[in-house]
């Protein structure tokens, strides 16, 4: 099979990196060059169904099943990280099962050469949601409150959606002993509880005391069940003692944020990144953050026709990555005549928000964050409040922390810069979250 690939500066580093991995849910890079001006990758000829059309004939998978396909994939992706290389597009359509081998992950991790931005986070993020597609989760369910979901498969759930998920090879191996925890263990001591089957009866015995030699038999052989039982004793406690810490390894840390000053000071306008780092906030009342609900969304184009592909705007907040809204196709990258477009979200109830992650496509849009409580303004962004300045989304999946205390309404995302497309500049949002605390919580 010959895959054609768009061109990029990193293509060759990437393409050499892929070429030494080797894992059965990644296809065997064979060949890889340029003919002229196309790129093009070799690979072996695939068979298939993915995944997502198998959940939608079988439905969702059990806990254990769900726990099993995900550390595979999970091993998988720690392959990739091993050699500094990321999946940046992991979703259902791109997971491909057949009957002669095992799951296959799709585009050899090429995604990534039209996202150099991605980092290993996101492929875990991602990881997540596909998670909760193959246990059949709706995207507002807390798994926490779901029934038939394990508390530490639960809880990995949630460690693997958090802005600081776990490593790769954590995860697989999480995965894995909640797989093997999931399911029916063997019962090593069933067949000695079977009666024994009788023998020959032989005639012409005397029936009397058992001899002296069958009585140390006996006494081994008590001795020998003794050791068993207290060697399978510590196995299980070892084993409880493993699960406690692989639960304790699955909850989230403390949450860095990496925040950008410009240093007016100097002469070159020196950029400093500082990094703080912040402990989880106690839990109580308003103070656990959880996903807020959307109840609407509408499309701003106050300064133009008013009309910003407004049929789409609703499949920003679908959950589904495989659908989002998009801008219209621009001349230019900023967005100086119009000063801007956006979306404008309405939250069920007033909550204060603490973060916003956005999956947009291609990534390098610059966007600010306002908001407002009550009314909205009839024009936007004017009388809205500033919640952050500029921000550029510079990875496939952004999080934008919100420092605001008082309770929101209304969230607007405006957009004055678009990252070059096919024909101009414009931008994709596949999936809009906001985490934080309603009121009253």
């Amino acid at each position: 099979m010959v895959s054609l690939l768009d061109e990029h500066p990193e293509a060759d580093t990437t393409l050499n990196a892929l070429v030494a991995v080797r894992h059965p849910a990644l296809p065997v890079v064979l060949d890889h060059g340029v003919d002229g001006v196309t790129r093009y990758v070799v690979t072996p000829a695939r068979t298939g169904q993915s995944a997502r059309a198998r959940l939608l004939v079988g439905g969702p998978l059990a806990a254990a099943d769900a726990a099993e396909v995900a550390a595979e994939i999970a091993d998988a992706l720690a392959a990739l990280h091993a050699r500094g290389l990321v999946q940046g597009q992991l979703n259902l359509d791109r997971i491909v099962a057949d009957e002669s081998g095992p799951l296959r992950l799709e585009d050899l991790a090429t995604g990534s050469l039209a996202r150099p931005a991605d980092q290993p986070d996101d492929d875990l993020r991602q990881l997540a949601a596909i998670l909760r597609d193959l246990l059949g989760l709706p995207v507002d369910a807390n798994p926490l409150e779901v029934e038939g979901i394990p508390p530490r498969l639960a809880g990995l759930l949630q460690s693997l959606a958090s802005f600081t998920p776990p490593p790769a090879s954590d995860a697989r191996d999480a995965l894995r002993r909640i797989a093997r925890e999931e399911t029916p263990e063997w019962e090593p001591f069933a067949a000695d509880a079977a009666p024994a089957p009788a023998g020959p009866v032989l005639s012409g015995l005397d029936e009397g005391p058992a001899p002296t030699r069958n009585r140390g038999l006996k006494l081994v052989v008590g001795a020998l069940v003794i050791i068993v039982i207290v060697l399978a004793a510590i196995v299980i406690v070892d084993r409880r003692d493993a699960d406690q810490r692989a639960a304790q390894t699955a909850l989230p840390g403390p949450i860095s944020y990496v925040t950008e000053t410009s240093d007016t000071g100097t002469s070159e306008g020196a950029t400093i990144t500082e990094t703080t780092t912040t402990e989880p906030q106690p839990v109580g009342p308003n103070r656990t953050p959880r996903a807020l609900r959307i109840a609407s969304v509408t499309a701003l184009d106050p300064t133009g026709d008013n009309t910003e592909n407004n049929d789409q705007v609703r499949l920003a907040i679908d959950g589904s990555p495989t659908t989002g809204w998009s801008t219209e196709i621009y001349k230019e990258g900023v967005i100086e005549k119009k000063r801007g477009v956006g979306l404008s979200l309405h939250l069920a109830v007033p909550s204060r928000v603490r973060r916003l992650a956005i999956t947009s496509a291609p990534v390098g849009a610059t966007v600010v964050i306002y908001g407002v409580r009550g009314a909205v303004p009839a024009k936007a962004p004017r009388d809205w409040i500033q919640l952050t300045d500029p921000k550029e989304l510079k990875r496939a999946t952004s999080v934008i922390p919100i420092r605001r205390a008082a309770p929101l309404t209304d969230v607007l995302i405006w957009i004055t810069g678009l990252p070059p497309v096919k024909g101009g500049y414009a931008v994709a949002f596949n999936t809009i979250r906001l985490t934080g605390v309603p009121t009253g919580a």
